[in-house]
């Protein structure tokens, strides 16, 4: 059963019905020995706790400035995620991060939810799935920094190209930027313009996470294979899917990598280049 819109304008009325629902949880949780902590349990939880007033706080906040007249779950998810930095980061780990949190705002209507707020995350669920591939190849050189996904490798061979040559961000680029039918990298990053002159290629990918944004895509899924003899890859793909993950906004879980040798074959076998093939997944809300 649902329950009636809070006034926003009572702050003591929704401290009190927060109370309840989380009282009624731990009842039935107790009654059913279903634990409501640990790694049985799913998603996250939040306590009530002394600085619960700043989260409902800003949930109003949140409410006020996109005109709702009640304070809705996706209001007290802003709320919680706001204010309460260790909470926030549960919280998108579960996959509740801020994009996500504040599309359910945008589209909340007053009325339209019920205790769980699953009816208002119906009325975004993803209606659309688009895939896009990218590929990259650059000559290597001596003397020149080999950049990968974001992160400087030791070794005596980097790539020759008009920014950073990181094969892997140019190839993720694509591969986004494809899958949402907004052109390739030399569309919005030509050669020919000296801003690019070396340019650190994690602009790249930063600049089209907000092209993702504006068309309402949002990241599902890479995969990528970096095709190169040597230096060995793995190692450095943590921090690579570190560096990649913070620029798209995404977690690092978002992004898998994969590394191969072109087995001595052609100019990536023989060392003289590196090459990048990613496969992207899109949803659009």
């Amino acid at each position: 059963m649902g329950y009636a819109p809070l006034d926003v304008s009572n702050i003591e009325e929704i401290q009190s019905e927060m109370q309840k629902l989380l009282m009624r949880a731990s009842l039935e949780a107790a009654k059913e020995d279903i634990p409501l902590r640990g790694e049985e349990t799913r998603g996250f939880d939040f306590p009530f706790v002394s600085n619960a007033k700043q989260a409902i706080d800003a949930a109003v906040a949140c409410a006020d400035s996109r005109g709702a007249k009640a304070i809705g779950v996706a209001h007290l998810l802003w709320g919680i995620y706001s204010t309460d930095s260790a909470l926030a980061k549960k919280m998108s780990d579960s996959g509740w991060g801020e994009e996500k949190i504040q599309t359910l705002c945008k589209e909340y209507s007053d009325g339209a939810e019920g205790s769980t707020g699953m009816d208002a995350y119906e009325k975004v669920k993803p209606l659309l799935t688009r895939c896009g591939i990218g590929y990259d190849l650059h000559r290597l050189e001596p003397g020149r920094k080999l950049i990968v996904g974001g992160i400087e490798l030791p070794f005596e061979k980097g790539p020759v190209g008009h920014s950073d040559g990181d094969v892997l961000a140019h190839a993720l680029c694509d591969a986004l930027l494809g899958a949402a039918g907004l052109g390739d990298i030399g569309t919005h990053f030509p050669d020919t313009d000296p801003k690019w002159k070396g340019a650190n290629s994690l602009l790249f990918l930063e600049h089209a996470r907000k092209l993702l944004l504006e068309k309402r895509f949002v990241i599902e899924h890479v995969d990528a294979v970096v095709i190169l003899e040597r230096p060995k890859l793995g190692p450095h793909f943590p921090k690579m899917r570190e560096a990649l993950a913070k620029s798209l906004g995404v977690t690092p879980e978002t992004i898998h990598l994969k590394a191969k040798t072109n087995e001595g074959v052609d100019a990536v076998g023989r060392g003289e280049a590196i090459a990048c093939h990613v496969a992207a997944t899109l949803v659009a809300l």
